[in-house]
């Protein structure tokens, strides 16, 4: 056999990385002069005889026109155990209608160069279609046809399925995210806006929950409709009765919004990332409703704070300390209550500095009033901005979608500038005082827990989790050697050839060889193609590491790695991989071995259905070592293109989060499948030569 794993890396070099850029020098603003008058650009409001709300932006400079369908039907409405509903639901309706499939749909949209979308946030799920105007009735039909139509065919519904599940693995790579996901967590608690998908809750939805959910919420008087562009009240009026006419009013379900817990403390949560170099950060408490009159006080505020490059944050922790690319602070505007978030992405090293200069601006700005040249900067800045925000028809919409959707009033927008304007330094000081407490804020971390947890402690107490959000020990991250007898007898000289897909793409053949030389074993995997990429590494007769190099280039991504193994200590350099570059020297503990070489261990175990193994790894192209189990989850007839296998079914748990992997029953234990939902990957074996 046989090795093969895929390098965490190369999820990474599958997605477009932001550039950082440095910060403008700092500069005071000018003094602010009179408030111009700016007059909202006219729309037209008008509700149909079916109660749907219809909204038209006219604007004939290009001839183009927007559809933009708000249904009040978003996450929030996810029952218990079985969040995703809501999102398999938008993500479904244009997967076939009562007579055409998903490929005649997206054909005859396409055929007049027309575009659609949906997304579904907590709130509402949000239909778009862009079209040239002479082609405004076809997305009319379109959008009456998905909407009013949808079939929710078996097939499409289980792809979804699939794909939910593979996005929530995915996300657990991804440290910001799981982030954001803990953070809503622990400050909104039972509040629907903490639910996140699980593979369970995906798993539990039924495409009959799909239909019944479309039945009961997605009806005319739960919607919003927004025609814009080059584009007539009047035409719009005739259209939207004559293909939306037959759209029929309900009785849609209505959200339970649970009152998120008071908090009374200020304590810390710390996820564990073993090895991670970067610590994520985000601190805050439960912010404003969106009808809350403090809101242009706490605009002005938070931009003095941290809304962009020039606020206190940024200044003091990038430009001055140097500890972060970028540290922001914002408050979110939801339909019940949103959360005010401070934070960003810190060196390992630095994660307890970090912190603590955070909370103190955040004090800072509660107790102390904002200079002249921090009030009319902030001021500036966001009376300025405005118009830049109503400039075009689909930008209009969106102004006006979002007062409708959060109920605000109908003035709040004509008013925005002016109320902005009047702010003074006394009402920032009073709002932030209401609205911050940082003796009582939330504070999570996803990161290398055993690194930072000690730290810490002198900033508030900590509880710390698994990167799931398990409750875990120090005892249980901490790696300890093994006595395990490892048996590399059952070992080959193997060729084998797998294809790798990620996601729907083929990114070719990947080549792996194993060949015993002396008491060594060295292996070596290869890809050619669109993504290159070689790995070479030995191991002695009990896997101890000797070696190990690896290079990648995925476009314009390049990742490698060199370590040496001498005396129970790993020492090389990672370049460009998933947390930067870094310079590696571990003491390795007993028994320890390299995590690429797992499936050749795996190869040549004692497998058998409720078996469990633990082991203490290396992983070569980060310098981190951390525990990995693996758990034999049952037995299974595998057919891939090399044929039809009886396997043993694995499910390995480490840092990277969860993959399955399939080896066959027969010694050496050969990998015939392996997915890696994290990174969105998929192995299956194409030839074998033992």
């Amino acid at each position: 056999m046989n090795r093969i794993r895929i390098p965490g890396v190369l999820a990474a070099a599958l997605i477009v990385l932001s550039a950082v850029t440095p910060a403008p020098a700092k500069q005071s603003p000018p003094p602010p002069g009179p408030l111009k008058k700016l007059a909202f650009p006219a729309y037209s409001e008008m509700t149909m005889k079916n109660g749907l709300e219809v909204v038209v932006v006219e604007n004939h400079e290009q001839p183009i026109a927007n559809i933009w369908l708000a249904v009040k039907a978003g996450s929030v409405l996810d029952p218990e155990g079985k969040s995703s509903l809501a999102s398999y639901t938008s993500a479904l309706v244009n997967k076939g209608t009562k007579d055409k499939d998903a490929k005649k749909l997206a054909e005859w949209i396409e055929s007049v160069g027309g575009s659609f979308d949906a997304t579904t946030n907590e709130d509402e799920t949000i239909f778009t279609i862009s079209v040239l105007s002479e082609h405004l009735d076809t997305a009319y039909q379109y959008l009456a046809d998905v909407i009013l139509n949808p079939t929710f065919p078996q097939d499409e519904f289980q792809e979804e399925q699939k794909r939910s599940k593979t996005n929530i693995e995915f996300e657990k790579s991804d440290p910001r995210a799981m982030a954001d996901r803990h953070f809503a967590e622990v400050v909104y608690g039972h509040h629907p806006y903490a639910i996140s998908p699980t593979t369970e809750s995906v798993e539990a939805v039924t495409r009959d929950d799909v239909a019944a959910f479309h039945k009961k919420n997605y009806v005319a008087n739960n919607a919003l409709l927004f025609v814009v562009g080059d584009v007539k009240k009047g035409d719009v009026k005739k259209d939207v009765e004559k293909y939306l006419g037959a759209w029929q009013g309900g009785t849609p379900d209505v959200a339970n919004y649970t009152a998120p817990p008071e908090r009374t403390a200020r304590n810390i949560s710390l996820y564990h990332r073993p090895g991670s170099v970067q610590t994520n950060i985000e601190i805050g408490e439960l912010g404003l409703r969106p009808t809350d009159p403090d809101w242009p006080a706490v605009a002005v505020g938070n931009r003095i704070l941290g809304g962009g490059a020039s606020g206190r944050l940024f200044m003091e922790l990038r430009e001055k300390h140097g500890w972060t690319y970028g540290v922001y602070s914002s408050f979110s505007k939801e339909k019940d209550r949103g959360l005010f978030t401070a934070g960003g992405s810190c060196r390992t090293e630095v994660t307890d500095s970090t912190v603590s200069a955070l909370l103190d601006n955040i004090q800072r700005i509660t107790t102390e009033p904002v200079t002249d040249a921090e009030l009319e900067g902030a001021k500036s800045y966001i009376v300025g901005n405005f118009p830049t925000t109503i400039e075009t028809p689909a930008q209009v919409a969106a102004q006006i979608g979002q007062v409708k959707l959060l109920g605000l009033d109908k003035t709040y927008l004509e008013n925005y500038r002016k109320e902005v304007a009047k702010v003074t330094k006394e009402d920032v000081l009073a709002a932030m005082q209401k609205h911050l407490h940082p003796d009582h804020m939330a504070i999570v971390l996803v990161g290398d827990a055993t690194a930072i947890k000690d730290k810490m402690e002198a900033v508030a107490p900590v509880a710390t989790y698994d990167i799931d959000g398990n409750p875990m020990s120090m005892d249980e991250m901490s790696v300890e050697g093994t006595d395990f007898e490892y048996d590399t007898t059952p070992l080959k000289n193997s060729t084998a050839t797998y294809a790798v897909k990620y996601q729907e793409m083929n990114l070719g053949d990947m080549n792996v060889t194993l060949e015993k030389k002396g008491d060594d074993f060295a292996s070596s995997t290869a890809i050619a193609g669109m993504l290159q990429l070689n790995e070479d590494m030995s191991f002695g007769s009990k896997f101890e590491p000797k070696s190990y190099t690896f290079s990648m280039t995925a476009g314009p991504q390049q990742a490698s790695a060199q370590v040496t193994f001498d005396g129970g200590v790993a020492k090389g350099q990672a370049k460009g991989g998933k947390d930067g570059d870094k310079d590696i020297n571990v003491t390795l503990v007993k028994g320890a071995i390299l995590k690429e070489s797992l499936d050749v261990v795996i190869s040549t175990l004692p497998l058998e259905a409720g078996k469990s193994y633990k082991f203490p790894v290396i992983d070569a192209q980060s310098g981190t070592l951390e525990n990995v189990t693996v758990d034999v989850a049952g037995e299974e007839d595998v057919t891939v293109p090399a044929g039809t296998y009886k396997t043993y079914r694995l499910t390995v748990k480490s840092g990277e989060g969860d993959q399955t992997m399939y080896v066959r029953k027969d010694l050496p234990h050969v990998l015939v499948k392996q997915s890696l939902p994290a990174q969105g990957l998929n192995i299956e074996l194409k030839a074998l030569k033992i």
